[in-house]
């Protein structure tokens, strides 16, 4: 069996981590806590008004279910927004999934004292919820709350997937941007600001000027890009998803920065970071003529040979400062 690399080890234990400690703090259950002690009296009448079926009220009345722990009510999300987390769960829609409806709920979960609800989103979520949770209901078996509950968690588990998605990426470009800036420190390429590898793992700047006037700029779309007089030369990727069923997902995401740069520059080069490389993105790579070059990013991290070979063909071939 093939020992896994160093870097594929560290995303494991960091998801690892990011699930345990996430569910540890019970999130879920300080949400019902709050619905459970709403201190007022909810006014349910007319249910069309929260799009709540009358045949689901029905069946939660015959089951005894506290009505607020089963439909959402626009009062309990002005009062209390971070129970938008319980009613969202029971839908068992994302955080992405609600854009779509009524915008970002995210600040409003995490309990944000800056996070305001006015009365017409507040409406506009509970009606949402209620649609869903309605047709849920309306087509379950024996629905309960305990099955809502489950609902909930394996929402929680997707919205905690989505996050680590977005750690992987920023573990993945720190760990290249810091090889490159030490990589460019030993060699004397680096030329502002003046930085000695210590600083570099304690802040790594957004922008530096390497030998040759090259300007050297790291980002978001793309990760990192390098110019002279305001002429595009180099772009990086970087995608550090370990997950073969996303290879092509990330390699679209890249192709924006790679497009971008030919109708800004082009000549420009574009060079894409994977962690993996399925048949079918070779393919793709191959088929869209936009990557000058390609390399792994395990390699990368863990084999000097591919890094000097990575180091060797970004600055001396392409740019040609060494």
């Amino acid at each position: 069996m093939a020992k896994a690399s160093r870097y594929t080890e560290d995303l494991r234990l960091i998801k690892s981590l990011l699930i345990v400690t996430s569910l540890q703090k019970r999130h879920d259950l300080k949400a019902v806590q709050l619905i459970r002690e709403f201190p007022h009296q909810l006014a349910w009448e007319p249910l069309s008004n929260f799009m709540i079926d009358s045949e689901v009220w029905g069946y939660a009345a015959a089951k005894s279910f506290d009505p607020k722990l089963v439909f959402c009510h626009p009062d309990v999300l002005q009062c209390k927004p971070v129970t938008s987390l319980y009613y969202r769960g029971l839908c068992g829609l994302s955080l992405k999934a609600v854009k779509d409806y009524f915008g970002s709920v995210e600040s409003l979960e995490k309990g944000n004292p800056r996070a305001r609800l006015d009365t017409k989103k507040a409406m506009r979520m509970a009606r949402t919820y209620n649609t869903f949770i309605c047709s849920i209901i309306k087509n379950s078996s024996a629905w309960t709350l305990e099955n809502g509950n489950r609902t909930i968690i394996a929402t929680l588990g997707i919205t905690l997937d989505g996050v680590m998605r977005n750690k992987v990426g920023a573990i993945a470009e720190d760990r290249i941007r810091t090889l490159v800036l030490e990589w460019l420190i030993d060699q004397g390429l680096l030329v502002e600001p003046k930085l000695t590898k210590k600083q570099i793992h304690e802040n790594i700047p957004s922008a530096c000027t390497l030998k040759k006037n090259i300007a050297m700029k790291f980002g978001s779309e793309p990760d990192i890009s390098f110019s002279r007089e305001n002429e595009l030369l180099v772009v990086v990727e970087i995608k550090g998803g370990i997950d073969s069923a996303g290879a092509l997902e990330r390699y679209g995401a890249a192709t924006k920065s790679f497009q971008h740069a030919a109708g800004v520059s082009p000549r420009c080069k574009n060079f894409y970071l994977g962690a993996v490389y399925t048949p079918e993105l070779n393919r793709r790579i191959s088929a869209d003529r936009l990557v000058e070059k390609t390399f792994n990013i395990i390699e990368i991290l863990d084999k000097p040979k591919a890094r000097e070979r990575f180091f060797s063909e970004l600055f001396h071939h392409t740019l040609r400062i060494i």
